[in-house]
């Protein structure tokens, strides 16, 4: 079934609209949620969470893109999850972009600076080559070990991590020009 045809579900009300969105997307949540979590049981209830959260914001909501709408929400979710699991630990995630943003007290809270600086790091994966582009969002987006990196692109995960370290360092590099 088509991404349209699932809103379009959604915005009927018909419960049939979550059986569809599983059957199409479960496993790309699966492995989002998973890569972050680690924990089955914990991957599991972020799924059904973005189900009910999908259900609740189709309508008034209308994604051009469900498949990335649905794997914003599971993200979202299982950060979340992850910070409450892991209170006050640091990740491994934060730690190695922490060398490229420097979060103030009251960052995230000006929704105005956010936009910016999405749209600064997505001109700067847009000046990515395709690979490195595609390394860096497999880390810092779906969560992927270094190992799976490493497998899923054909490296060494030694030339995984320098190409992660390279890509970084050209952030941080495009955040001191603009003032971030």
């Amino acid at each position: 079934m088509e991404d349209s045809d699932i809103v379009d579900l959604y915005f009927s009300r018909s419960e049939r609209a979550i059986q569809e969105t599983g059957s199409k997307y479960h496993a790309y949540l699966t492995q989002i949620a998973f890569n972050i979590l680690r924990s089955r049981s914990d991957t599991e209830e972020i799924v059904n969470d973005t189900y009910f959260a999908a259900w609740n914001s189709i309508p008034p909501a209308r994604p051009n893109s469900l498949k990335y709408y649905l794997s914003r929400i599971t993200r979202n979710l299982s950060l979340t999850r992850l910070d409450y699991l892991l209170a006050g630990k640091r990740h491994a995630l934060e730690v190695e972009l922490d060398e490229c943003v420097q979060y103030g007290q009251d960052r995230g809270e000006n929704m105005c600076e956010d936009r910016e600086l999405a749209a600064i790091l997505n001109s700067f994966l847009g000046s990515l080559d395709r690979r490195s582009c595609a390394i860096f969002l497999a880390r810092y987006y779906y969560g992927y070990q270094i190992s799976e990196i490493a497998e899923k692109y054909d490296l060494s995960e030694r030339q995984a991590k320098y190409s992660l370290s390279k890509s970084r360092a050209a952030l941080r590099t495009t955040l001191e020009k603009e003032g971030v």
